[in-house]
């Protein structure tokens, strides 16, 4: 008899390898170990296979009992009426009796192994006192599963245990019964053993942590408590125990004198004598754990050397930082190992154990950490990958087919958001099901995005959501019906009945689009089916058939097809077991299947001859060389126990053998302990990541670590504080150094600063000559030239991708949706098209909101278009080229010519960028002989108004304009070469704060010159503006992501041309001239 799957697992394993071979060997847990011996002594006419007291059989059972007008009419009931039975929504209620009847099915499993006297109470009509108003209702219905079936477990045991008192069937016990590594056992259990003591042999091996006597070992707060009642004299005259054992043992404490009483209870054993002491060479774990082993307190002695790393605390900020240390140390261990000839000292991945309160919380980042998820499969520089499994994962979380299938299960409720269904195809099952590829679903994102798909089925599934009569725009019938007209239609939108069509599928592309309609169809079917209600036989079957239509599995997803069969399989048992022929509602299947994965499976990847991680659960006490636990943080660990409103036990005091999560977790701890071989690993997140601020260690660890320091000498000071990035020097430097070259690379570009500071990058080759270079490809240089560099040069892009997918739909304009507007009609009235027809294709485009109010603002913009192009006062469709060379590259610009000068627009409102390109559009028409001014023509606009501006630009001579182009392309060449911050809006800056102000009118140069300006006490304030996070041109520089990686420190004077400050800024400033029109 074991208490955990994990237990099982790792005994078959142990005889497997002491005797070569082990099979059809029993495990059974507790419970199951009394219910088939009390089978065998009570005979199986009287004892069934299976009890029909199990919690998932009583479940139904009890749904059946308060629902039933037997119970309804009672007086009990009537606090358990008011909680189902006031809820309109029948789903609802059926939901709410569901989860009441779930609830106290696991309170009656709690009171048949703790509180049996309370039922035998309860079917003799009496009442035990436990002066809790729930009582009597639960009386209630206990009486009435007592009437249809009046064996219960707690019943079958009391005579089973009379009957072994008595001598009878003494004959059908087999001849003996080991009980292996259980640290807690219910006061039942214990008397049942008991009984079967007096007749055969009982082999109890219990995980002991001192061989002497510690029954009476008192906690610290045992003590306290002691010293206040006792007085000062009878306390020190009491024996000082090991602190540990008194603080964290009670719950073994309470199994070992419940045992030592027992009348069979003969012969008490240890397997090793113990070890000697006063070792010379004894690590401080072993120090640690002989005391314990003697329940002694430590006597001082021990001298704690550095160098001993049997024992490591390790603080951390974050649940990454933790995981990314592990890492590194097991790394450490394991390289160590490998640099001795003893090959008993080389420590493999079997030999570790990590273990965490909350493994949930933890699995993304090992799988980050340790499987490197998204990293190459292989890199020269990188460290060795340490193979680890993480057991006691909720299979909804780990099984990416289970949470998909449950996802299905939500379709009547479903929005169906677009992203939805495509993540949905993204599962590689269903890929396979309907032969499809990452490509194909990216295409396919393509054309719904084209099609401004965003949610809904269609018009009746969209006015049911919102309550309310709405149109189907935005809806997946809408866009599809678009996309399939766009097929078989010309290549460019046009309009059937109002609807626009989108032209992106062509050809062989149109099987792909078959088969997207085809899967939204089922899941239609599926949606409008799932709400039906059923018996479990027929959701059985229909889930069945709708996993194998939606699902084809290779042998990676076994497991989630197996799990997902058994149980809507099992549902099918349990009911059939207690009898429940009602059918359900989709809400109470979702709620089953959701209890049921959202339960940890404890034998799934445990010890798997990998590093093995798992969550703290009892009898993890296996022993490994090296023992690792995570999560060491105070309010966390131990984990508080959240009992049910109402169950009884929790509002009572508690008894010896009673169940306590607190309790559990000390225990737990103090097992971990004793478990570890060799090395010891303690971590907890000692700081916040946000402030730094100081946070504290759990309780038990507090209590460990003030133990090592008053006792061992292994002070604060020796707890390892990690740095809150990968990246510090500080994690390369000392004995333990980190092993991820990548973020050794950055550390040591950290280290040194000053390179940093001047920044020291190797330039690249000069680009070789290229196709015509725009204006406007130049003025996006200068506009973010560390960007440029990066994408052109490197390869390297560092945004932040947004979604190509918008669940969403859109609910107001925007002002790249306005530009693209004004810029169509604008291109409409030079070429004399129709503007209506303009409007109405982009209001039926998908891009603006689906109400009343888009037709008024479409005019509103046709009118600013219209002002825009007659204060232009040409209709020349064609613009004038104009190309210079400099520095062997050809610069291109465009501008129409006409009235006063050269003619330029945009249809928004001015910025540097712009700007930049304006002028440079300029110089180039003047650097060849064309002498005129430059008008350009835009919209801006004040308080919500829209007004015509006119930015004027003043000729330049073509000698200068020539200079200062070969200067900008010069300046252009060297941003190709290395990442140098001449961003536009710097030099925009200074030639503001230099010239005098943002007025126009005001702007000139000052007497003193640029240099000696810059180097004044104003230049500085200057610079230190245009630089500070609060104005316009430090924002967004300070948050772009090249301007971090490239000048982590922040960017000086030094990095940057400010020649081209005074040379072609200035310039640009005081050459310009803006006015309204």
């Amino acid at each position: 008899m074991v208490e955990s799957p994990g237990m099982q697992h790792w005994l078959n394993m142990a005889l497997a390898e002491e005797h070569t071979v082990a099979m059809n060997l029993s495990f059974p847990l507790p419970v199951r170990f009394m219910w088939d011996t009390a089978r065998q002594i009570l005979g199986e006419h009287r004892v069934p296979k299976q009890s029909a007291y199990r919690r998932e059989v009583l479940v139904w059972r009890i749904d059946a009992i308060i629902r039933s007008d037997a119970f309804s009419a009672s007086a009990e009931a009537k606090t358990v009426n008011r909680y189902w039975q006031d809820i309109d929504n029948e789903d609802e209620a059926s939901l709410q009796r569901l989860q009441l009847a779930t609830a106290l099915a696991d309170v009656y499993e709690q009171y048949l192994l703790f509180r049996p006297q309370w039922l035998f109470a309860w079917e003799n009509g009496e009442l035990a006192e436990t002066g809790s108003d729930d009582e009597a209702w639960q009386a209630s219905i206990w009486r009435m599963l007592v009437a249809e079936e009046a064996d219960h477990p707690a019943r079958l045991h009391a005579d089973a245990v009379e009957a072994l008192c008595n001598g009878e069937a003494v004959n059908t016990l087999p001849d003996n019964i080991i009980v292996f590594a259980i640290n807690t056992m219910a006061p039942q259990l214990i008397q049942f053993l008991d009984a079967l003591g007096r007749h055969i042999d009982i082999h109890v091996f219990h995980l002991n942590p001192s061989v002497n006597y510690w029954g009476d070992v008192k906690s610290n707060k045992e003590q306290a408590r002691l010293l206040r009642e006792e007085g000062l004299t009878q306390w020190q005259e009491s024996r000082q125990d090991n602190p540990l054992l008194g603080n964290l043992g009670q719950q073994g404490r309470d199994l070992f004198n419940l045992l030592t009483p027992l009348e069979s209870y003969e012969v008490s054993a240890f397997e090793l004598d113990a070890p000697g002491e006063g070792d010379a060479q004894q690590s401080l774990l072993h120090a640690l754990q002989q005391d314990i082993f003697n329940a002694i307190a430590p006597d001082g002695g021990f001298q704690y050397d550095t160098a001993d790393t049997s024992v490591s605390v390790c603080s951390a900020h974050t649940t990454l930082r933790e995981v990314e240390a592990l890492h590194d140390y097991l790394l450490g261990l394991m390289q160590a190992g490998d640099d001795t000839s003893d090959t008993s000292d080389v420590l493999k991945p079997s030999d570790v154990v990590v273990m965490c309160p909350a493994i949930e919380e933890y699995a993304p980042f090992i799988e980050a950490v340790f499987h490197r998820v998204g990293a190459p499969e292989s890199h020269d520089q990188a460290p060795p990958r340490i193979p680890c499994s993480i057991a006691d994962r909720a299979p909804l979380d780990a099984e990416p087919m289970i949470a998909a299938f449950m996802q299905l299960l939500s379709l009547p409720d479903s929005r169906f958001e677009v992203s939805q269904i495509i993540d949905y195809l993204r599962l590689e099952p269903v890929q396979r099901k309907f032969r499809l590829n990452g490509d194909d679903i990216e295409l396919m994102s393509q054309w719904l995005h084209q099609a401004h798909v965003h949610w809904g089925r269609d018009k009746t599934h969209k006015s049911r959501l919102l309550n309310a009569e709405v149109s189907e725009t935005f809806s997946w019938a809408w866009g599809l019906k678009r996309l399939l007209l766009g097929m078989t239609m010309a290549d460019s939108p046009q309009f059937v009945n109002d609807l626009l069509t989108v032209p992106e599928v062509e050809g062989q592309y149109s099987v792909l689009l078959g088969k997207l309609i085809q899967l939204l169809e089922q899941l239609q079917g599926f949606a409008q089916e799932l709400a039906h209600p059923r018996t479990a036989q027929e959701w059985h079957q229909y889930l069945e058939e709708m996993k194998q239509t939606c699902f084809e599995v290779s042998n990676d997803d076994l497991y989630s097809w197996e799990a997902l069969s058994r149980a809507t399989a099992d549902l099918v048992t349990h009911c059939e077991q207690a009898g429940f022929e009602d059918t359900l509602t989709l809400l109470q299947i979702r709620t089953v299947l959701v209890k049921k994965f959202t339960t940890p499976d404890a034998a799934n990847h445990f010890l798997t001859g990998q590093v093995t991680f798992c969550s703290m659960l009892p009898m993890r006490s296996i022993p490994f060389k090296t023992v690792c636990i995570l999560g060491l943080n105070d309010g966390e660990f131990p984990r508080q126990s959240n009992p049910l409103s109402i169950d009884l036990m929790s509002r009572g005091p508690r008894k010896q053998g009673d169940r306590s999560r607190r309790l559990e977790d000390r225990y737990l701890f103090l097992e971990a302990l004793i478990s570890a071989r060799d090395y010891l690993y303690l971590s907890y997140q000692g700081r916040r990541g946000k402030d730094n601020t100081e946070r504290q260690p759990s309780l038990v660890l507090a209590e460990l670590l003030a133990l090592l320091e008053q006792g061992y000498g292994f002070t604060p000071q020796n707890i390892k504080q990690l740095p809150l990035h990968p990246f510090s020097p500080a994690n390369f430097t000392g004995e333990s150094p980190g092993f991820e070259s990548g973020w050794f690379r950055l550390a040591s570009a950290l280290q040194n600063k000053q390179a940093l500071t001047q920044g020291a990058f190797s330039a690249t080759a000069t680009p070789e000559r290229t196709d015509n270079l725009s204006v406007d490809e130049l003025a996006r240089a200068f506009d973010n030239p560390l960007k440029t560099f990066a994408n052109k040069r490197l390869g390297v892009y560092l945004e932040e991708s947004s979604p190509l997918l918008n669940d969403e739909e859109p609910f107001e304009e925007n002002s790249l949706l306005r530009f693209n507007s004004i810029r169509a009609f604008v291109e409409a009235d030079f070429k004399q098209q129709d503007k209506t027809e303009i409007a109405r294709v982009l209001q039926h485009s998908g891009d603006f909101p689906d109400t009343p109010l888009t037709p008024g603002l479409l005019d509103d913009w046709q009118q600013e278009a219209s002002a825009l192009f007659q204060s232009l006062g040409l209709h020349v469709v064609e613009q004038n080229v104009m190309q210079v060379e400099s520095q062997q590259h050809i610069i291109e610009a465009r501008a129409w010519q006409g009235g006063d000068g050269l003619q330029m627009l945009h249809y928004g409102s001015q910025n540097t960028k712009r700007s930049v390109e304006q002028y440079l559009t300029l110089l180039c028409f003047n650097a060849n002989g064309n002498a005129l001014p430059l008008n350009v023509h835009f919209i801006k606009r004040e308080k919500g108004e829209a007004k015509i501006y006119k930015q004027v630009y003043q000729p330049v001579p073509a000698e200068l304009a020539k200079r200062r182009l070969d200067m900008m392309m010069s300046a252009y060449l060297k941003i190709l070469q290395s990442p140098v911050p001449d961003f536009a809006d710097i030099g925009a800056g200074l030639a503001q704060k230099y010239t005098g102000g943002p007025s126009g009118r005001q702007c000139k140069i000052p007497d003193i010159g640029f240099d000696e300006w810059l180097m004044s006490a104003r230049g500085v304030m200057a610079w230190d503006a245009v630089l500070d996070n609060g104005s316009e041109f430090r924002k967004s520089i300070s948050e772009d992501p090249y301007s971090r990686w490239f000048f982590p420190l922040g960017i000086q004077q030094s990095q940057c041309d400010l020649g081209l400050v005074l040379d072609f800024y200035v310039p640009l400033r005081l050459g310009s001239k803006g006015e309204a029109l």
